[in-house]
């Protein structure tokens, strides 16, 4: 015998009675459920599912076509012998109240008893046997009354097996039952449906429950149609989708779930593992904004192991809480979304091929990606800003090198090379690549070498696309020098006693030297790199500090305004951008070097 129950060219809906005629609410549906699987029959409200399930029970005759159980008709079927075959499990909030558990289970032998409707030996086995395939033996005895909505249907699927059917029909069983309790009885559904080989059609609302537990679906969309399949080809079918799609949820085909569509606030890229994945995505998508995957995005939020940044046209918030988080985005959602922002995060891709890109211009450019191995020396850079032993080392270290017992100028000269090195790669990224890289102190990292340019690593740099290059230099001046560059001077300035207006000098050369740098080794970078250098001299600290001139085209060489004490270094003399040279001799020196690079004299 076929032991399934299927629909045969089935229309179902209500027959004509006085002063009404007849109304169908399905027609010539053909489907099949089978025995071990859980069939799950979902649509939109009003789409008739309740009345295909009344209809298959036979609580209301077809209008035309075959149920069929086993290959019998449901329509053939005495009252006695369908009630045998098929048990239906409704919705049913007011139950004999002075029933126990176990009266209410026992109610299913009824279609087995005689005339006396006497239970005997052996119903009350099967009874026993019901209550405990539910899991709910221990409530045998309690009132129905005393049940929660979860025990209570867990008894009612219980009186359903009583009866020792075939089939059993579920009309919205998780309807009235807490998230716990749904997941919990469709699971058992499922369970009962494989180990008893029985057939199970049960109807809910709760479509991302479905998918997760369904053998077999069910689907009548908003035209009537039945679509049937497994969850994943009525995914692949997109039908899902174009049924329970409305103005604000769309139907995520990947996770299976309903997600916020048509948001508002823009796209935001999330940097996160594990668990915090989801949850920041879920928190933005109520705020309106859409996961961007690695395209382009407006906003980068980023879980950082102790709270959160949110990176918003080259701004980084940061916020201790999700809620917090949260909090900010919605107040700020009309500012964030007024006008199109200069500055887009960059997808990690983008910015670790701009990064290798930059690294072949020299040591200082270099900027190293990978794990953090903090055993062989590597430190935050923020400790070097903060801590004053590893700077006091390294300035003691300088003088040693240059044979100076004067610390200041060690100092000097070492603020001029930790600068030319954070400029470097920022420069360089923001001229090569329209990238505003973020060197964030507390994620680039640092550790000492004999000699040469600071070792720097990060193990995920970060940046952000630049669309406007008119708001190029602010954020990354805030970035170098508010960020890295004044903490830095003032460190330095704790350890020795030295002029400020000494270090911006540095700073500013330093600015020139990356520069003239990229002309050199990037000549078609020239142009926009001594455009971008000549801006962020205006600008704070750096104003006034010097000049970034062309006395030929392409050929970039600075005049500083502050002496840099090169000149007191043993046979040092004056260094290039020296601000006592005349001016004759500077432009001899300009000329000459014109020469030597085959500039024009």
């Amino acid at each position: 015998m076929n032991m399934s129950l299927e629909l045969r060219g089935l229309h179902a809906g209500y027959p004509a009675r006085r002063g009404h005629r007849e109304r169908r609410v399905l027609d010539g549906l053909d489907a099949e459920a089978p025995a071990g699987e859980l069939t799950v029959l979902i649509g939109p409200n009003g789409t008739g599912k309740s009345t295909l399930l009344r209809t298959m029970a036979g609580l209301q005759p077809a209008l035309g076509g075959q149920v069929l159980v086993g290959g019998v008709g449901v329509g053939t079927l005495p009252a006695a012998h369908l009630a045998r075959s098929l048990a239906v499990v409704l919705t049913e909030r007011d139950l004999p109240p002075l029933l126990s558990a176990r009266e209410l289970a026992g109610l299913g032998r009824h279609p087995h008893t005689g005339f006396t409707g006497r239970l005997s030996p052996g119903d009350h086995e099967i009874v026993t046997w019901a209550l405990a395939a539910v899991n709910a033996g221990h409530l045998a005895d309690r009132a129905v009354t005393e049940l929660s909505d979860g025990e209570r249907q867990r008894v009612l699927v219980a009186r359903a097996l009583a009866q020792e059917p075939a089939a059993i029909l579920l009309d919205e069983p998780t309807a009235f039952l807490d998230v716990t309790s749904r997941v919990a009885l469709m699971g058992l559904l499922r369970s009962l449906a494989r180990e008893k080989n029985l057939v199970i059609v049960v109807s809910t609302h709760d479509l991302e429950l479905a998918l997760r537990v369904a053998d077999r679906m069910w689907l009548i969309d908003p035209a009537g149609r039945l679509h049937t399949g497994t969850p994943e080809e009525l995914t692949l079918r997109e039908v899902i989708g174009a049924s329970f799609d409305g103005g604000e949820l769309a139907f995520d085909a990947a996770s299976g779930m309903f997600v916020l569509r048509n948001g508002t606030g823009g796209t935001v890229r999330v940097l996160a593992e594990g668990l915090h994945v989801p949850l920041l995505e879920r928190a933005l998508a109520r705020e309106g904004w859409r996961t961007a995957g690695d395209g382009p995005a407006e906003l980068a939020v980023e879980w950082t192991g102790d709270g959160y940044e949110a990176a918003y046209d080259g701004t980084v918030h940061r916020f201790a809480t999700l809620p917090d988080l949260a909090t900010w985005i919605r107040t700020a959602r009309s500012r964030l979304t007024a006008a199109p922002p200069g500055l887009l995060p960059a997808a990690p891709s983008t910015v670790s091929s701009a990064v290798a890109d930059i690294s072949t211009i020299s040591g200082y450019f270099e900027l190293g990606i990978g794990p953090i191995d903090t055993e062989a020396g590597w430190r935050p850079l923020a400790d070097l800003l903060a801590d004053p032993e590893p700077l006091r080392q390294r300035i003691t270290d300088v003088a040693g090198r240059l044979g100076t017992c004067e610390l200041r100028v060690a100092a000097s000269i070492l603020f001029q090379g930790l600068a030319a090195r954070l400029w470097s790669p920022v420069i360089g990224a923001a001229v090569a690549h329209d990238l505003l890289l973020d060197l964030n102190p507390a994620r680039v990292h640092w550790r000492a070498a004999p000699s040469g340019p600071l070792p720097l690593r990060a193990e995920r740099p970060t940046g952000s696309q630049i669309l406007d290059p008119a708001r190029i230099a602010g954020p990354l001046h805030d970035n170098v020098l508010t960020e890295l560059l004044e903490p830095l001077a003032q460190a330095v300035q704790e350890i020795v006693k030295i002029a400020p207006g000494l270090l911006w000098g540095n700073a500013a050369s330093a600015l020139a030297g990356t520069v003239r740098t990229i002309a050199r080794q990037r000549p078609e970078l020239t142009a926009r790199a001594i455009a971008l250098g000549r801006e962020l001299l205006t600008i704070g600290a750096l104003q006034g500090s010097g000049d970034l001139v062309e006395p030929a085209p392409g050929q970039p060489f600075f005049v500083r305004r502050s002496c840099c004490l090169y000149y007191r270094l043993p046979e040092g003399g004056k260094c290039g951008d020296c601000a006592l040279i005349d001016p004759d001799t500077r432009r001899e020196q300009w000329a000459l070097t014109l020469r030597q690079t085959g500039g024009p004299a």
